[in-house]
């Protein structure tokens, strides 16, 4: 089965080679078809990206069109609902998607001069992200990266076998051997620092992987690793410090700063900031945040990351304490329409959830405590679930969360409410004071000290 499904590649490329471009322009033609399309949001993600995280296509009758501006190769996220693909885009080139919504796996199909290389992305990315975290979490280290190990030598001896010899762009098989090789390295640092002490050859491997490569900033496994690269570095620095250093709220966060702040290439660096920027603004709001904007403001060179932060820093501001809270209307478990402005005169305790996320359910053991010892106070909690599933949902409140009132947004991680709140991973909570204005967007956990 394997060697047909590699000569069907073969005839694809075969096919592909015969096509000519009178030019080359910036930009990248992507069409499509969605049969049985529900209203569910289609959108390229770009997360940790270089400028906007969500680009939204728009969907009418099913059919779609979009061109996207681009420089250079990019691999981008296109997302439907809980689906997620890699596309490779190349400027000049065409790319036409389509599936059917109702059975999305074995319905979804590539046309256009990326096609080949799409089919192969989707399969070289499948591989990679058969990962048995399981087992890299449960087992010892020299065990677990003793695995890693043999999946990276499977998944690059995967991707010669697929697109050894073929008739490809030198750009896509670098992005795709990058892509598997800095996945690894990323898993590798991650686990890693997890483990309270690490051999001391534990991280020679990074000696074998070029650390500042700008031509990989439109790789996301690249920019994760940078991420994963940097905050171990800072760890590092961390553990030298003095006790008194150690316990200052932003210590990682700075000594991150100064670890970028030593990156040679100046793009990388660049980039680090404007990410490591932008990863906190979103995880901590705007409250003292203006000192490191002044920071940023004076070291980075790139206008786009600069008006890009902009962007975020001005979104903030929307939830700064003493703004008024985004209005809501939402069903509860009881199919009763539940508004914000019900709880006018009560503080609100917002946390935004959903089952299968274990963050969510390791807070929730505290989070019913905290209602059980603040329940006949002047405060509402209000849980509000980001989950598809309505049964789901309703079965999880009913059996496991029957607090409070419980809510769910329609339209997932897509709904208003979800944007409005500007929620950045789950769980996410927020608390409102009494005439509806926000106190902290990113309030405290329930398990967390400073919460009671």
């Amino acid at each position: 089965m394997k060697h047909l499904k590699i000569l069907g590649f073969a005839m694809l490329l075969i096919c592909s080679s015969c096509q000519t471009k009178e030019e080359v322009s910036n930009d990248v033609s992507i069409t499509g078809q969605i049969e049985n399309h529900d209203q569910t949001f289609l959108k390229f993600e770009d997360f940790m990206g270089k400028g906007e995280w969500f680009t939204e296509i728009e969907v009418q009758d099913g059919a779609f069109a979009i061109n996207l501006l681009l420089d250079k190769p990019a691999i981008k996220m296109l997302t439907f609902g809980s689906t997620f693909k890699n596309i490779f885009l190349q400027p000049g080139e065409t790319l036409e998607i389509s599936f059917d919504a109702s059975n999305i796996d074995s319905s979804f199909s590539f046309g256009g001069s990326l096609a080949v290389k799409n089919v192969l992305l989707d399969s070289i990315s499948k591989k990679i992200g058969k990962v048995d975290y399981n087992y890299v979490y449960t087992e010892s280290l020299e065990n677990a990266g003793r695995y890693l190990d043999s999946m990276s030598y499977a998944n690059k001896q995967y991707i010669e076998e697929l697109i050894g010899g073929n008739p490809l762009s030198i750009d896509f098989e670098e992005y795709v051997k990058a892509m598997a090789e800095y996945n690894n390295a990323g898993l590798k640092i991650m686990l890693g620092e997890r483990k309270e002490e690490q051999p001391e050859n534990y991280y020679d491997f990074l000696n074998q992987l070029s650390l500042e490569s700008d031509e990989y900033l439109d790789i996301l496994e690249y920019r994760v690793f940078l991420s994963y690269y940097i905050e171990m570095k800072a760890n590092k620095r961390i553990k030298k410090m003095d006790s008194v250093k150690i316990v200052e709220p932003d210590a990682l966060f700075d000594e991150s700063l100064n670890v970028i702040k030593e990156f040679k290439n100046e793009n990388v660096r660049d980039y680090a900031l404007f990410n490591a920027l932008n990863m906190r603004l979103r995880e901590k709001g705007p409250v003292g945040f203006e000192n490191y904007y002044t920071y940023f403001n004076e070291n980075n060179k790139d206008q786009n990351y600069a008006a890009q932060l902009k962007i975020v820093y001005e979104e903030k501001q929307l939830l700064a304490p003493g703004q008024p809270a985004p209005l809501f209307t939402l069903e509860d478990v009881d199919d009763n329409m539940v508004s914000l402005s019900d709880f006018k005169g009560q503080y609100v305790y917002i946390d935004f959830w959903q089952t299968l996320c274990p963050r969510s359910g390791r807070e929730l053991p505290y989070l019913l405590d905290l209602y059980a010892d603040y329940k006949d106070d002047n405060i509402a909690f209000v849980s509000i679930s980001v989950n598809e599933d309505e049964n789901v949902w309703r079965d999880y409140v009913k059996e496991k969360k029957n607090m409070g009132t419980s809510l769910r947004v329609p339209q997932s991680w897509d709904s208003k409410t979800y944007k409005d709140y500007q929620a950045f991973g789950l769980p996410t909570f927020i608390l409102i004071d009494t005439a509806g204005n926000i106190i902290d967007p990113k309030a405290a956990k329930p398990s967390s000290k400073e919460i009671r």
